[in-house]
């Protein structure tokens, strides 16, 4: 996969979609949006599938900026 994360919907074949809430918030976030760069693909399917774990809309933008506060701080989000 190359260093632009993958933001979209349908078929990604070297992981799982980047949901469009994060891709938006990573824009925002130019360190986040660094860290989130330099991850390998387990680690980002990570991050994702946290993110996807949501079981609430208000969970899941909980969820988003907690991923973008610890991407920012260098860390995974846990």
């Amino acid at each position: 996969m190359a260093n632009n994360p993958f933001i979209g919907i349908g078929h990604n074949p070297e992981g799982p979609d980047l949901p469009l809430g994060l891709g938006m918030r990573l824009a925002q976030e130019p360190r986040a949006m660094d860290t989130f760069g330099t991850l390998n693909e387990g680690q980002k399917t990570q991050v994702i599938s946290y993110i996807q774990a949501a079981s609430t809309g208000d969970d899941a933008q909980n969820r988003i900026e907690t991923a973008v506060t610890s991407l920012r701080e260098g860390r995974l989000p846990q």
